[in-house]
């Protein structure tokens, strides 16, 4: 027996909130630092190149969640997302911190999406 199943519900539920809470400031340093990127290479259309790049980091952000969250990957994508999009850029810097609205949607979108397809065809190689 792994020392995993020897935790209740509950209690395995606050170990995943807290690495999700952690892993929410990591991944918003990373966005922030993606979205800082894609402005400084001055393309024509600056929030698709960010979203392209966003799209990206959360194909490789949505591989770690699927390897290292086997419970729920989703749903910590989700609140990922929540944590280091919303909550983190907001408690440090006010709205001023948060991303603009239609680049910060497609990214909150594309984690928990990437993180299930990424989990389906993991799930498909598996069994092959």
């Amino acid at each position: 027996m792994t020392k995993a199943t020897n935790l209740s519900t509950s209690q395995l539920l606050m170990k995943h909130l807290l690495l999700w809470v952690v892993f929410g400031y990591c991944y918003q340093s990373a966005i922030s630092l993606l979205a800082k990127m894609a402005v400084d290479a001055q393309p024509e259309y600056p929030l698709i190149t960010a979203f392209a790049y966003g799209l990206g980091f959360n194909i490789l952000a949505a591989h770690l969640i699927t390897k290292y969250d086997k419970h729920w990957p989703v749903i910590g994508s989700a609140f990922i997302g929540l944590v280091g999009l919303v909550a983190v850029p907001f408690l440090l810097s006010g709205e001023s911190g948060l991303l603009a609205i239609p680049l910060l949607v497609g990214i909150l979108f594309t984690l928990p999406l990437c993180s299930y397809i990424v989990g389906l065809i993991k799930l498909k190689l598996s069994k092959n």
